[in-house]
């Protein structure tokens, strides 16, 4: 991982830290959204809801806007900012303070790619090399046929070979995201530790609850065998699916709503050229 890809890393995890840190009362009573020409903002007690950084909260799509509106509206006497992932996502995107580009995410997340959790096989216990070769075989081989790739595995400490084309692959790919959308899919990958899962519930391959069982198979795996502590690891699930979601939400409102933009501008621009 290069030097900036670990700034990138160190700063995610500063920003976390102190969302987690961040709770205050609630100071008001209703919420609500309204529109702004083609955008949409979220309102408290008919004030406009703003970013850590001061700007208005803007995002370009009506049900992610009623998302947000609905995360504030379930807070009760103290706002819990930390389990906010929504808000936190938008608030991101619009701030970026740590000034990165689509670029600085896409380079993160191919250095990210072979450490993904579904390239590491047991090698050693025959029972959890077979359970991963049952529930982490399907979606490796929907993974290659999606982006017409061959991805090996590991069975030892060492990351597997990822091939020059591949990296390729999922750059373009990665690319065609646009910005809020490629921040909230580099926050659904670290939930998951798992670029390939987090791109197969993108695809609605999988859903986020089957995603979080797949990403901890090996601890479940061991929990069976050593036991598990009352509520804790249900709790973890419960926060894991809650972070995933919350992302997929950003990603797909934000991609359609970018999806359509781009295509009302391309045709606009048709009609241009035929006019003239």
């Amino acid at each position: 991982m290069n030097s900036r890809n670990r700034e990138l890393t160190a700063k995610r995890k500063k920003k976390r830290s102190n969302r987690f840190e961040s709770t205050r009362k609630r100071f008001y009573r209703n919420t609500g959204i309204v529109q702004n020409e083609t955008n949409w903002e979220v309102t408290l007690d008919h004030r406009r809801l703003k970013t850590p950084n001061g700007q208005v909260l803007i995002v370009r799509s009506e049900p992610l806007a009623r998302a947000i509106a609905a995360e504030w509206d379930a807070q009760n006497e103290i706002i819990a900012q930390p389990i906010m992932h929504l808000t936190a996502l938008c608030n991101t995107a619009l701030d970026n303070p740590g000034k990165i580009t689509s670029h600085d995410i896409t380079s993160y997340l191919i250095d990210y790619f072979p450490t993904d959790t579904l390239l590491f096989h047991s090698e050693e216990e025959e029972e959890l090399k077979n359970l991963q070769q049952i529930k982490w075989g399907p979606v490796l081989e929907w993974f290659q046929n999606r982006y017409n790739i061959i991805q090996e595995v590991s069975r030892k400490l060492m990351p597997p070979p990822v091939t020059t084309e591949t990296r390729a692959v999922l750059a373009r790919h990665f690319l065609s995201y646009s910005f809020p959308a490629l921040n909230a899919l580099s926050f659904g990958v670290e939930a998951l530790k798992s670029p390939i899962l987090m791109l197969a519930c993108v695809d609605r391959h999988l859903d986020p609850h089957e995603a979080v069982l797949l990403a901890r198979l090996e601890e479940e795996y061991q929990l069976t065998r050593w036991g598990r502590v009352p509520w804790a690891h249900e709790l973890n699930q419960a926060e894991l699916t809650a972070r995933v979601s919350a992302a997929l939400l950003v990603i797909q409102c934000t991609s359609e709503s970018y999806s359509a933009t781009a295509k009302t501008t391309n045709t606009n621009s048709s009609e241009e050229r035929i006019t003239q």
